[in-house]
């Protein structure tokens, strides 16, 4: 999945571009000065070279030392808890060094703006005395910020903690309030909630969280992209309604008295548990919207297999589009996920909504002023997939999925990034068999 690309039609889409270009230009390889700091031979009174190396980041973080374009390699060691502030006009980079292991317990983001960690890796394992905590936490007064290819956890091994354990001592991922925050290419291992955006125009791809026991990803501010991440074994510990992907609006009047915009979820790959003997089993809700108002979210070329009812549910949504999702159960029985958009729970309706193109298990009704059309119902997992089993789900040749999607309001491409060209047949479902 790693190798994915999407071509995104629409002016709705080219924001993103351009914000992606951006970063790229400014988050690449750098421009400035490098420097190194090595926790194990480095030194205060050092200049910061490779060769004469600093003993911390405090050294690094001197106020007015880094400009935009800098580069500060981390050697093998323990950086403690990372405190990021001051602001500049292009990215300062704190990088991991290739193959060595620069640790932290938590990073924080506070009146900070253009500044990238690459590679660290994160855990409250590394501090004394143990705490729970958000481990990488990105402040409302923060923005231009980038977190790449960064490893995070509360404990390496989780197997043999208890509810009560998970309750206790499993930390929050990612938090990000801020703007402009790019979450890329992260690897989340036994987390509470795994990455929560409330921020506005933020981007979050190719992350993975694995063993969770809240939400897997939280996407509650507007202009934001959720895009090829994986979200996988979700550990029922409590009373909170876990959710691969969860969102609810805000207003003067609580929660569900606001609206949530513009919002992209494209080839995201949700699972209830890859190990049917998991401890602590969850039954896993895939997407959950339930207090909106949502309005013009793109809901695109997501693999969601929970054992659950809710497998994608909007509750208040306006101008939204369903396409292109594959929605099971791998588990026999009930229940058997649905793909729904109903009207908000205060009574207002949803309308002007596309639900077209999507694979489930279960008859999509078109509730209230919504159009619903060319979606298939799956008869047969066997039948319809080449190893559902193991999570291949590859369409069969001849299956009733193959040639029954519509062109009409096309999504480019599918969940591997494979074209769905105008024009030709599609198919029904997140993936586009070859011709």
């Amino acid at each position: 999945m790693d190798n994915q690309k999407h071509h995104t039609p629409g002016r709705d889409m080219r924001h993103w571009s351009i914000q992606f270009l951006l970063y790229a230009l400014l988050c690449g390889p750098a421009w400035g000065a490098a420097y190194y700091v090595d926790p194990v031979n480095g030194n205060a009174a050092n200049p910061g070279s490779a060769e004469r190396p600093w003993l911390s980041l405090k050294e690094a973080l001197a106020p007015g030392r880094l400009a935009a374009g800098d580069t500060v390699y981390l050697r093998t060691g323990d950086y403690g808890s990372i405190a990021i502030t001051g602001r500049h006009d292009g990215f300062v980079t704190l990088q991991a060094v290739e193959g060595q292991q620069a640790r932290a317990s938590s990073v924080r983001f506070r009146n900070a703006r253009f500044w990238c960690i690459r590679g660290l890796t994160v855990s409250a394992a590394f501090a004394e005395p143990y705490k729970r905590q958000n481990l990488i936490d990105v402040g409302k007064d923060a923005a231009d910020i980038a977190v790449e290819g960064c490893t995070l956890y509360s404990v390496e091994d989780s197997f043999d903690w208890s509810a009560e354990d998970w309750v206790a001592k499993a930390c929050n991922g990612i938090m990000v309030n801020g703007t402009r925050v790019r979450i890329d290419g992260n690897y989340l291992l036994n987390v509470a909630f795994g990455i929560n955006v409330s921020g506005t125009h933020n981007t979050v791809t190719c992350n993975t969280v694995e063993n969770f026991s809240g939400d897997g990803m939280r996407a509650l501010g507007d202009d934001c992209v959720f895009r090829r991440n994986i979200i996988k074994n979700c550990y029922n510990v409590d009373d909170n309604h876990d959710d691969g992907i969860q969102s609810w609006s805000t207003g003067p009047g609580g929660v569900g008295t606001g609206v949530v915009k513009n919002v992209i979820l494209d080839g995201n790959l949700i699972i209830n548990t890859t190990d049917p003997d998991q401890k602590h089993r969850g039954t896993l809700q895939g997407i959950g919207c339930f207090d909106g108002m949502f309005e013009n979210w793109l809901i695109v070329n997501n693999i969601i297999v929970v054992d659950h009812f809710h497998g994608i549910s909007l509750y208040g949504a306006k101008n939204c589009r369903i396409l292109n999702n594959t929605v099971i159960d791998n588990r026999p029985g009930r229940p058997v996920p649905w793909i729904m958009i109903t009207k908000h729970k205060k009574g207002m309706p949803s309308t002007d909504n596309i639900v077209r193109n999507n694979l489930t298990q279960q008859p999509i009704s078109p509730r209230e002023l919504n159009q619903v059309d060319h979606n298939v119902v799956i008869t047969d997992l066997e039948a319809f997939f080449a190893n559902w089993r193991d999570f291949d789900f590859r369409l069969k040749p001849g299956c009733a999925a193959i040639g029954a999607g519509s062109n009409e309001g096309l999504f480019e491409t599918d969940f591997f990034g494979n074209t769905r060209a105008s024009g030709t047949t599609i198919d029904a479902g997140a993936l586009q068999s070859k011709p």
